[in-house]
């Protein structure tokens, strides 16, 4: 009976034309995000010369961390303003709430991370392969980081 109902929950929201619009935008700004993630550390790693220090040494590790940390924040700022306006179309300004959302979103994010990436992801590797713990914490984060946005951050009223 469940599996029935959750096919005919699918099937309707394949007829929804305004939902997977939202769920075509929300995966393509996603890949978009991950790919500002990606030149962001990369281009940031060159610049202060990572590979120039050995594997592992603190002037490794530190230049690695600061990367990974500035490619985070200038991608959720990305993911922010895409989502906002391209996939969730919200009208909220600065001065009717535009500064609740980002807090909100900022907030989920950083939540995400913490359950996600540190949390599950850490003791699911004594359980699975890292490659497949890493994909499976990937669907979980981005199942998350939807959910949070359409149902609290830029919920519409009804």
């Amino acid at each position: 009976m469940k599996v029935k109902r959750l096919v005919e929950k699918i099937k309707a929201l394949l007829h929804d034309k305004e939902k997977m619009r939202e769920l075509i935008v929300y995966v393509f700004f996603g890949v978009l995000t991950t790919l500002v993630n990606w030149v962001i550390y990369t281009l940031l790693t060159a610049a202060l010369g990572m590979t120039g220090f050995p594997e592992g040494s603190a002037s490794y590790v530190l230049i690695g961390n600061v990367s990974n940390a500035a490619a985070w924040i200038i991608s959720v700022l990305f993911a922010f303003f895409t989502n906002k306006r391209y996939v969730f179309r919200s009208k909220k300004t600065r001065e009717n709430g535009a500064w609740q959302e980002f807090g909100l979103f900022v907030s989920a994010r950083v939540l995400s991370y913490l359950i996600f990436d540190l949390g599950l992801y850490t003791l699911c590797l004594f359980f699975l392969p890292h490659q497949v713990d890493k994909i499976l914490m990937n669907v979980l984060v981005v199942i998350f980081n939807y959910l949070a946005s359409k149902l609290v951050i830029f919920k519409k009223k009804a």
